[in-house]
């Protein structure tokens, strides 16, 4: 079960700097990947910046040509999608100890703060027989977008024209300022119950749409975030875990062992890092897929 649901393969290449004929290939399965903040005077700000760091880099191991370790250049790319891609934020790292500083050597856990988006497009990360998969689903997104934004505009010009012909309605009738004044009251009510009737629809919607079964369309590349593990706590050996999970909508549970609170997305948004907050240690994202516009 583990394997169908977080499984991903993993392509890697990886080429020798001072002989550039001597390529390796490799092709492993996986659970999750790796977001590497640490990166000396470069530092990482985002969750995309440091999967490129995990994925791209150099390497030093044995050169069958040159019989020494040599310096190897190394790409990884994702081959195959996982239902739900888990991707680890290192947080925690073996700090060296220092003379200068009169610090021993230890566990240490590094608090900058690192963005990670709602829905994350993994495109960029794949590999080129991958994109050339995942092209179809993108281009037929972006098809329903386009049919989606006409829906919407043909909508509004039709409320405007059922508005203008209220208006023209209510002023023939006698008294003009107390028709004007019922008509603003009418329409607040109005107003107010359709915004209503709406929001309840787009979570409908989106609630659908999100957790599909899957293989019910073509993938696209995009994941959307349901699912975080955060620590708390400036220290590696100590502090706090809790789960927060999606569950409909703009709502999400923290689950802080048995206290289970609903709070929003802007919250969840906020576990980037850089205090003494809940930091993002898991983030679980759910594969997106898309069918044709309006099924």
């Amino acid at each position: 079960m583990i394997q169908d649901l977080f499984g991903l393969e993993m392509q890697t290449m990886h080429t020798n700097k001072e002989d550039p004929t001597e390529v390796t290939h490799m092709q492993e399965s996986v659970f999750k990947m790796t977001c590497q903040i640490e990166n000396g005077a470069n530092p990482v700000n985002s969750l995309q910046e440091g999967l490129k760091l995990s994925l791209e880099g150099d390497i030093e191991k044995n050169s069958a040509n040159l019989g020494r370790d040599a310096i190897w250049s190394k790409v990884s790319r994702v081959a195959r999608l996982p239902k739900y891609l888990c991707v680890n934020f290192v947080r925690f790292y073996w700090k060296q100890a220092s003379n200068v500083g009169g610090t021993e050597a230890g566990k240490a856990k590094i608090l900058r703060q690192v963005t990670f988006p709602k829905v994350f497009d993994i495109f960029e990360f794949c590999s080129d027989e991958l994109k050339a998969s995942l092209l179809q689903g993108r281009e037929l997104e972006t098809q329903n977008r386009a049919q989606e934004d006409a829906a919407k505009l043909e909508g509004k010009e039709a409320t405007a024209e059922e508005e203008k012909k209220a208006e023209g309605a209510a002023a023939q009738g006698g008294d003009v300022e107390m028709q004007e004044e019922e008509k603003k009251e009418e329409k607040q009510l109005v107003g107010a119950a359709a915004k209503a009737a709406r929001l309840v629809e787009e979570i409908k919607e989106h609630d659908q749409l999100l957790y599909r079964p899957f293989n019910s369309g073509l993938d696209t590349g995009n994941y959307q975030l349901v699912g975080v593990v955060t620590h708390k706590g400036r220290s590696a050996d100590g502090g706090h875990y809790i789960g927060w999970v999606h569950a409909s909508g703009d709502d999400w549970l923290q689950c802080d062992d048995d206290i289970v609170t609903v709070v929003k997305t802007d919250d969840i948004m906020m576990l980037k890092g850089g205090g003494d907050w809940h930091t993002a240690y898991l983030c679980f994202y759910r594969k997106l897929e898309v069918t044709p516009y309006g099924i």
